[in-house]
Formats: C-alpha cells, sequence, structure tokens
C-alpha cells in the first residue's frame, strides 16, 4: 500500500509539472543549467587554486627550514652555541615563524628560540619519523586562531654524515578563507546576472509562442488578417513569418474557392434564367420597344417609356454576360499572337483622352488559346482601368515571357483598390461601381482559369492598380 501512495505521489508531481506554463519552466531549466555549470566551474577553480596556495606555503616552509639547516651545519660541529642562538633569534623575527629548534641526531634540543628547551628530548612523530628519514619532513598541524601551521623538519648533514636535525614551525594566515570568500561573492553576483538572463532567455522564446498559439485560435475563429509581427532570424523568427504566410496563402486560397463556387452558382442560377427570364424579358423589351416608338416626343409618358426601354436592355445585357459566364467550360484552342491581340483591345479605346504606354516583348511566341476569350479578358482590365482614373492618369500595358509562361500586365495610375476589398474583386456581383452588375472581372478569372492561368492584382490606394495575367503554355 505504501509503494501504491508513492506512486500516486510522484503521479501527482509530474501531473503538477505538466501544466507549469512555458515560461516558469524554461526559466527554471535555464537557471538549474547555469547555476549547475557555475558549481562546476567554482568547485574546480577552489580546488586547483587550493593546492597552488598549499604548494606554496610548502614552499615557504621548506625554504625556511633548509636556509636555517644550511647555516647551522658549521655551528653544530663546532658546538657553537651562541652562533647558533644568534641564527635562531634572526629568524624568530619573522613574523610567520612560531618556533624554531636545531636537534642532534638522538632529537635533544641543542638550541631554540626557546632557552629553556635546550637539552629537552623530542619524541613526538614528526621528530621519530625525520630522525629516521634522510629527506624532508613536512606536516600541516590543526589550525590556531585561524592560522595554519606547518611543522618542517629537515635533515642537517657534513659530508654525507648527519649530525641534527633543523625545525620550524611556520604559520600563514587561512588563504583558503579568503579564496572561498571571493568564490562565493563572483558566485552570488554569476547567481543574480543567470537569474536575469535566464528571465530574457525564457521570454524571449515563450513570448514569440504564445503568440504564435493567440494566432492560431485567431485562424480558427475565421480571423485571416492576423498577423505577429516579428523581425528575428532564428527558428522561431521564420516559423512565425511561415504562419503569416500561411495566413496570406489560406485567406487567397478560401477566396478562390468562394470565387469557383460563385462561377458555378452563376452557371446553375443562368439556367434557371434561361427558361424562365429570357423569354418574358425579351417580350417585356420588345412591347416597350414598340410603345416607345409610338410615343410621341411631346408626350409626358415619352420619359417613363424611355426609362423602362432602358432597364431591359441593362437586364439582357445583364443575362447575357451570366450566360457567356454560364456557357464557357472548355476554350478554342488556336494559336494566338498574343501581343497582337492586345494591341487591336489597346487601339480599342484610344478614343479615349487617357494615353496608354505598350511595351511589349518582340520574342512571345504564339500561344494555343482562345482569342475570344482573351481578348475579353483584356478589354475589360482595360476598361476598368480607364474608370479607375478619375481625371488625368496613364495605362500601361507590358507582356513578358518567363519561365516558359506568358505575363500580362495591366496597369493604372487610378484611385487604387480598399486592401478589404482584394480579395473579393474576383467574386461574381461584388462591384465598386454604383452603375456595375459585377462580372467584368469574375469574366476575366473564369478565361484565364480556362486556360490554366492565373491572375494576381496589387494595388494601393490613391496610387493605384495592377493586374498580372500569367498563362502557361498549353499543348496543341
Amino acid at each position: 500500500m505504501s509503494d501504491q501512495n508513492n506512486i500516486n505521489w510522484y503521479r501527482q508531481i509530474f501531473i503538477r509539472l505538466k501544466k507549469i506554463k512555458l515560461l516558469p519552466k524554461l526559466f527554471i531549466l535555464s537557471t538549474s543549467l547555469i547555476l549547475l555549470v557555475l558549481i562546476i566551474v567554482s568547485g574546480t577553480i577552489y580546488y586547483f587554486q587550493k593546492q597552488m596556495l598549499l604548494r606554496q606555503a610548502e614552499e615557504k616552509a621548506l625554504s625556511l627550514a633548509q636556509t636555517l639547516a644550511y647555516t647551522s651545519s658549521i655551528a653544530i660541529l663546532l658546538d657553537d652555541y651562541s652562533t647558533l642562538q644568534l641564527l635562531i633569534d634572526s629568524m624568530i623575527d619573522n613574523p610567520d615563524v612560531s618556533s624554531i629548534a636545531i636537534l642532534d641526531t638522538n632529537g635533544m634540543v641543542i638550541a631554540a628560540d626557546r632557552p629553556e628547551l635546550r637539552g629537552h628530548l623530542y619524541q613526538d612523530s614528526l621528530t621519530v619519523r625525520a630522525l629516521a628519514s634522510p629527506t624532508v619532513i613536512l606536516q600541516k598541524l590543526p589550525k590556531v586562531e585561524d592560522q595554519e601551521i606547518w611543522d618542517t623538519a629537515v635533515p642537517i648533514f657534513e659530508l654525507d654524515q648527519r649530525i641534527g636535525t633543523a625545525r620550524i614551525k611556520y604559520s600563514v594566515e587561512d588563504t583558503y578563507a579568503g579564496l572561498l570568500n571571493t568564490i562565493v561573492l563572483i558566485g552570488i553576483f554569476a547567481i543574480l546576472i543567470s537569474l536575469i538572463l535566464s528571465y530574457y532567455f525564457a521570454r524571449s522564446i515563450s513570448h514569440p509562442i504564445k503568440q504564435v498559439v493567440d494566432l492560431a485560435n485567431a485562424y480558427g475563429k475565421g480571423d485571416l488578417d492576423a498577423t505577429i509581427p516579428i523581425e528575428r532570424e532564428d527558428e522561431i523568427g521564420h516559423l512565425v513569418r511561415s504562419l503569416n504566410k500561411l495566413s496570406k496563402d489560406l485567406k487567397q486560397m478560401i477566396e478562390e474557392k468562394i470565387s469557383n463556387e460563385s462561377l458555378i452558382m452563376i452557371g446553375e442560377f443562368a439556367a434557371y434564367i434561361i427558361h424562365d427570364l429570357k423569354n418574358p424579358l425579351s417580350g417585356i423589351h420588345l412591347l416597350a420597344d414598340g410603345m416607345h416608338r409610338r410615343i410621341e416626343e411631346k408626350n409626358p409618358l415619352k420619359k417613363y417609356s424611355t426609362e423602362i426601354l432602358l432597364a431591359t436592355q441593362k437586364l439582357e445585357d445583364f443575362i447575357g454576360k451570366t450566360l457567356d459566364i454560364a456557357r464557357w467550360t472548355t476554350i478554342d484552342k488556336k494559336p494566338i499572337q498574343i501581343n497582337e491581340l492586345i494591341e487591336e483591345e489597346v487601339k480599342a479605346i484610344q478614343y479615349k483622352s487617357i494615353p496608354v504606354r505598350t511595351n511589349y516583348d518582340p520574342v512571345i511566341p504564339d500561344i494555343q488559346g482562345d482569342s475570344q476569350l482573351l481578348s475579353m479578358a483584356v478589354r475589360n482590365l482595360l476598361s476598368n482601368a480607364i474608370e479607375a482614373i478619375p481625371e488625368q492618369g496613364t495605362i500601361s500595358v507590358e507582356t513578358r515571357r518567363i519561365n516558359q509562361q506568358t505575363i500580362i500586365k495591366i496597369a493604372d495610375t487610378g484611385t487604387g483598390i480598399d486592401p478589404d476589398r482584394l480579395g473579393k474583386i474576383f467574386r461574381p456581383f461584388f462591384s465598386m461601381k454604383t452603375q456595375g452588375h459585377g462580372l467584368g472581372l469574375a469574366m476575366v478569372k473564369k478565361a484565364v482559369i480556362l486556360h490554366q492561368g492565373k491572375i494576381e492584382v496589387e494595388s494601393e490606394k490613391g496610387i493605384g492598380s495592377q493586374f498580372t495575367i500569367i498563362l502557361p503554355d498549353l499543348a496543341g
């Protein structure tokens, strides 16, 4: 039962950890990694610095003991106690030296910094080991008032014969404590810096991801105009830019689908018009025309008959264009010289006061297509360009041949199109003109689609618009 409780406890902790948001997770993870690296680096520095300080202390203690052993050898042979005492007194003035003694080969004190120790027999472990060893003996004693005490025993030789042992107790300050304090201060400062850097690092990742989540939610609610402004060049920046492009492409696909479905709907609606409206409307038009002819010009009814006649003509024109879209399901492919086709349409509108600038690519070969449909498409785009220019302006027509595709560009310096309307202009019945029926651009798009091409539009309010038709090479 206890094991099951432990499992449930761990499971609850795991579930709670999973519920933690990304920013705290990244902050904890990055901070933990920085602290781990900091602990490893600090520990390594402390260890090697401690070893270096230890060697320095050993070398200093040995240097003093060896100096004493070298200078006292002759005085020991001559049994010159006063010279030995002078040597000891000169070295005991060093504040780091706590005691000095010179022993004979049996461990008895010959001279010391404390004269009362003369004749005292040393039997401690260091002395016993030193008397038996031909090399230097060094040991660290327990701390005294935060000072380290090094007890050093150096053998004294004269002509390869041991004549005594020099003993020095040398104290140094606890350099380890200072080193540890320094590392602790550096560590605290580094921890504060790491906390700040970890927060900004975690936020630099979590904040864009949160924006991406909000963007995805906006897409799910149908707001395909939502975007995230970002200038990063890393993977997150690429992700956000891809999502922004995705929304634009998705919106375009949806608009195209709606437009295509509208064209299909027109076909179905046109069939209804053919059977139920065309014949009655033709009859109304004939009766209105006959009535209009019989009414005298001075008769007040003449004005109303004119309105009826114009209305029926407008309805017949609308039905005719609708039927044209409905009838177009295939194209009559024949070789076309596209530059000549466009030039004919340009000449047809040059009675207008608006100048048309042309720039034709002379190397465009004949393409397979339906000249009637393509002429209609160019004519409609030129007519729209003329209507978009209120007073003065220009229209430019350009053809290019790129990657086995024929490009037709028709631009104007007119009023431009509102950004929120750009995605709807190819929909049937969508018109920005008070007198328009909204079928012109729908007919242009269907003509382009039947040629397996595509049409693009760029526009800026108050600057003008440019329509680009891209036609691939069709097999004959």
